[in-house]
């Protein structure tokens, strides 16, 4: 049955790589799919492990009384629990009250053993189970469904079960102990001595385990014996965190807007100057020291931006050798402040490592840096997640440490044992980079982090931009707040931005004023548009600077042969000429008002204004040529949105489209047509118009335009 838009809306937030899916049918097919399933589990609380692994213990379906009676819940948590494997379409929900049912869509169910039990009696072959009632001291006989019932009777009795238990020699007991507790599968390959010896044996002449080939398993009810009668997996709920007051509580909205603008200017560093790669991948230690200088911070904190704008796309890779801003940058940079700032959250949150720890973190031999800005699986993103999941759990105004913290994160994903070298790192790289978001302060949450968190608007928590400059004498501007992207567009325009912090300064100088001249823009009418942005009138100063650079601006012209350079000043084309700091152009004079050049246009206007003139290029009409300022930006085409509607309304089931779509979230492979050939693709990417993937039948990779794909099917 299909769900409805507000349910789906809610799973698709939860588990975004379903996004991409066509219809309700495809979606329906995936959520019953192990391979899928399983990771988002993991990523969920240990209380959602136990209920899911009752609900299998149960068959796949039952009600909640069902539930409740199987587990020890003494918080009360169980509903919110079950509501919580529904939000991320780990089960399904029929009615409500204990008389609901909750249904698994994974027959089989996702635990290899449930409770580290072993498969129940009625699963085991018949001699398997005489085996285990004649090391129980029974005697068996009959088919094996009295032989069921005889094993049943004689495991039933846990007091009698322990009490053989308790006679075993020392290593069985151990051994014993250890399976029942919840390892109930013991491989035996190797021993050196006699098989009788073994502890293994020993217990399966004592009927507690059964033996298949090399493996031997404790069935459940044995361990359920052996465990006590009072055994129940119990609902915990998260640890206690220990806390303090802070003495001051901070809104984080300063960090906020800082983190926003260092991003802002590592994209136009990156625009002008692109950062430089290792051959081996990556920026490097000396690279690093570099753009930390220019962004006046740390390289610790420099990685941290770097990684986001990576991540965010708005700076990628040329060819492996350098970093550059992205066409999505320049959407990024015309947003406003709230929407920039929640960007680089949403970034951070999904980013897999931790930039200020970049590890793999599973062992010690893994803790070795990793040059940025590329991603890594390891548990430093589950671990970021949970963490700001227990600050939420926190009352407003008190933190805690990565050490007190660290319990709780565990209770909350088991990459906390899986990564247990640096899950301490983690967590104090998720509350430091948390504080130079704005999103955490002292081991705390911001106001504008838990705003963030719960969903809450972020946008009347900003500042609003400031469209108006104060120009002043000394021919600087002065702009108070955060400036609006169109008013920073223009001041980057015409002036040189030279500060940041609660006010923005920016100074004019020829060169800057040149440099808005050659993007085509008049003296007339830049004098306009800094009257119409000045909260005074345009000083006396700065308007005889820009009609003094517009009065030289153009005397010297440049156009194409190998170039071409004229004057209307006879004088002004002997003195180039002459000059020896020109001597790389090789001009030659042919004419009173004209000059031959050596080097092209762009070249010889480069060198022309580095020597302190202010040449202009011509167009082959004969008109001056406008040079908008030049900014690297590589193409990046942004990820289709998700449309919880489109999927409810879905498609037809079959369809390429569909096919192509359920591929690319499952990795599965996917035959494609195309000109009437097959293609047997594996790791396909769906972009808004191309479909890429590596392709078996030709060795190597293909892109193809989604919309001339007629035929595609899974193999």
């Amino acid at each position: 049955m299909p769900l409805p838009a507000a349910d789906l809306a809610r799973l698709l937030r939860n588990r975004p790589e379903l996004a991409a899916v066509p219809s309700a049918e495809a979606l329906e097919r995936l959520l019953a799919a192990p391979e899928l399933a399983v990771p988002a589990l993991l990523a969920l609380d240990a209380d959602c492990h136990l209920v899911s692994q009752a609900l299998q213990l149960l068959g796949g379906e039952a009600s909640r009384a069902a539930l409740a009676e199987l587990l020890h819940d003494p918080g009360d948590r169980l509903g919110e629990t079950i509501e919580t494997l529904a939000a991320w379409g780990l089960v399904t929900l029929d009615g409500s009250g204990d008389g609901g049912t909750v249904r698994s869509p994974h027959p089989q169910g996702l635990w290899a053993n449930p409770f580290g039990l072993g498969r129940p009696l009625r699963e085991l072959a018949a001699e398997d189970l005489k085996s285990l009632v004649k090391g129980l001291g029974g005697r068996p006989k009959g088919r094996k469904a009295e032989v069921l019932a005889q094993a049943a009777d004689l495991v039933r009795d846990g007091s009698a079960v322990r009490a053989r238990a308790a006679s075993l020699p020392r290593e069985a007991a151990a051994l014993l102990e250890s399976m029942a507790d919840g390892q109930p599968v013991f491989q035996h390959a190797v021993w050196y001595g006699s098989d009788a010896d073994h502890p293994v044996t020993r217990l399966v002449e004592a009927g507690f385990v059964v033996r298949e080939g090399w493996e031997y398993e404790m069935p459940m009810e044995v361990a359920l014996a052996l465990r006590g009668d009072g055994w129940k997996p119990e609902l915990t709920g998260q640890p206690e965190v220990p806390s303090v007051e802070l003495a001051g509580h901070s809104d984080g909205l300063a960090s906020a807007l800082a983190a926003v603008d260092r991003v802002e200017a590592l994209i136009e560093l990156t625009g002008t100057q692109p950062v430089a790669e290792l051959k081996a991948g990556g920026v490097g230690a000396r690279e690093l020291k570099r753009v930390a200088r220019a962004l006046d911070v740390s390289e610790q904190v420099v990685v941290l931006w770097l990684d986001l704008a990576f991540g965010t796309d708005l700076i990628a890779s040329e060819a492996g050798e350098r970093l550059a801003g992205t066409t999505l940058a320049d959407e990024w940079l015309g947003l406003d402040p709230a929407s920039r700032w929640q960007a680089l959250v949403e970034s951070w949150l999904a980013m897999p490592q931790a930039a200020t720890f970049r590890v793999q973190g599973c062992c010690p031999e893994h803790m070795t840096p990793q040059a940025p800005p590329y991603q890594f699986e390891c548990g430093a993103g589950e671990i970021r997640r949970a963490a700001l999941r227990v600050l939420q759990t926190l009352p407003p105004g008190r933190g805690s440490s990565p050490e007190g913290l660290l319990p709780a994160v565990g209770w909350r994903t088991r990459a906390v044992k899986e990564f247990a070298p640096a899950a301490t790192e983690f967590v104090a790289a998720a509350l430091r980079e948390g504080e130079l978001l704005g999103m955490v302060h002292q081991g705390a949450l911001t106001e504008l982090g838990r705003a963030h968190l719960d969903g809450a608007g972020v946008a009347d928590r900003f500042p609003t931009p400031t469209h108006t400059v104060t120009l002043q004498n000394d021919l600087t501007a002065i702009v108070s707040g955060v400036p609006a992207p169109q008013l920073t567009a223009f001041l980057n325009g015409c002036a040189d931005l030279e500060s940041r912090d609660r006010a923005s300064v920016w100074r004019f100088s020829h060169q800057s004023v040149r440099r808005a001249l050659d993007a085509g823009t008049t003296a007339d009418g830049l004098l306009e548009e800094l009257a119409r942005v000045a909260a005074k009138a345009v000083p006396q100063p700065l308007r005889y600077l820009v009609t003094d650079v517009a009065r030289r601006h153009g005397a010297v012209r440049v156009t194409a042969a190998a170039s071409v350079v004229t004057a209307e000043d006879p004088a002004l084309i002997t003195e180039l000429c002459g000059t020896r700091a020109l001597r790389k152009l090789a001009l030659r004079a042919i004419a009173p008002t004209v000059a031959l050049s050596a080097l092209p246009p762009d070249e010889t206007l480069q060198l022309l204004r580095e020597g302190g003139h202010a040449p202009v290029a011509v167009a082959p009409d004969g008109t001056i040529k406008a040079e908008p300022p030049r900014r690297r930006r590589l193409p990046v085409e942004p990820d289709p949105a998700w449309d919880a509607t489109a999927i409810l309304q879905g498609g037809e089931p079959g369809t390429p489209a569909e096919a192509l779509s359920v591929a690319s979230v499952t990795g599965e492979p996917i035959v494609i047509v195309w000109q009437r050939r097959e293609h047997y693709m594996e790791d396909i990417e769906l972009t808004r118009g191309t479909v890429s993937g590596y392709c078996h039948d030709c060795g190597t990779e293909h892109t193809f335009q989604r919309g001339r794909i007629k035929e595609a099917h899974l193999p």
